[in-house]
């Protein structure tokens, strides 16, 4: 009999799980949406046992950190956890939305964007114990991220920072990318609000990157396209992201990537932001 518990990543980001979501409010069985700075929030994890034994008393640990791209951690801080038993492959109950029963209590710090991490241990986790700073999500399939929010950009609104951390043991050379386009699984969709949308071209989105704060020009240069960062160990480093963009379709929307790349080239985070038409924000 094995054990295989598992929340998804996201495809091909997966950075962007669809299995990781937020209720914001006081009511954990209320809509999906985006969490709201200053107010309490519930989080959720879709867990699955794709094993052909049963995954009794399975702990699924919550984390939030800032906005990042690789998360540590060393940065991340605990929610809560909650318990689940899963039946084996296939059975009614293998698979179950798990509910952290702690509110998370939804930060002024970046406007309450920030990145959300699950992970289901059990016995014959493949997590190993102590487990590694970075929760390293695509080579253990019980954890996932959710690092995402919707963005209407505005010209005069403050660019967006992200974090880029390094871990106590060893400086870091980090190389921070942009990506425009590409598409949402349904359900994270749903989750953000916004069912029904389908994705735009981007061919309006700019999007620049910078080392130092600043306000988006309504026209001139962004920043560039890469950035390169060196991190002394046990430290941070800020990216601040500028996107500029004429409103999307009313239906439409349009992913932005800010992916951060290990010494070999290999992304080992990242950060998705999903451009919407002006006003489309508030109606979720």
């Amino acid at each position: 009999m094995t054990i295989r518990v598992e929340i998804r990543d996201g495809d091909p980001y997966w950075y962007l799980s669809p299995d990781v979501w937020v209720v914001p409010g006081d009511d954990p069985n209320g809509a999906p949406g985006t969490p709201i700075a200053g107010r309490s929030a519930f989080v959720w994890a879709h867990v699955v046992n794709r094993g052909s034994g049963a995954a009794n008393g399975v702990r699924v640990n919550f984390w939030w950190a800032d906005p990042s791209g690789q998360v540590l951690r060393g940065n991340a801080h605990p929610i809560g956890s909650a318990f689940a038993d899963l039946a084996p492959d296939g059975q009614p109950g293998s698979a179950q939305d798990v509910l952290c029963l702690v509110p998370w209590p939804v930060t002024l710090v970046n406007g309450g964007h920030e990145c959300l991490v699950a992970e289901a241990i059990h016995a014959g986790s493949s997590v190993p114990f102590p487990p590694p700073d970075a929760f390293n999500p695509p080579s253990f399939i019980e954890i996932a991220q959710r690092n995402l929010t919707v963005l209407a950009p505005m010209a005069g609104a403050p660019t967006r920072m992200l974090t880029i951390a390094a871990g106590p043991r060893a400086d870091k050379r980090a190389v921070v990318t942009v990506e425009v386009g590409g598409r949402l699984d349904g359900r994270t969709l749903g989750h953000l609000g916004l069912k029904g949308l389908r994705p735009g071209k981007g061919e309006g989105v700019e999007v620049g990157l910078a080392p130092a704060a600043g306000c988006v020009p309504e026209k001139g240069p962004l920043g560039g396209q890469k950035l390169a960062l060196d991190v002394p160990r046990g430290t941070r480093r800020a990216v601040h992201v500028a996107v500029r963009a004429r409103d999307p379709a009313p239906d439409e929307y349009v992913l932005v990537n800010v992916v951060e790349h290990g010494a070999d080239d290999r992304p080992v985070g990242g950060y998705g932001y999903v451009v919407v038409r002006q006003g489309k924000e508030d109606d979720r």
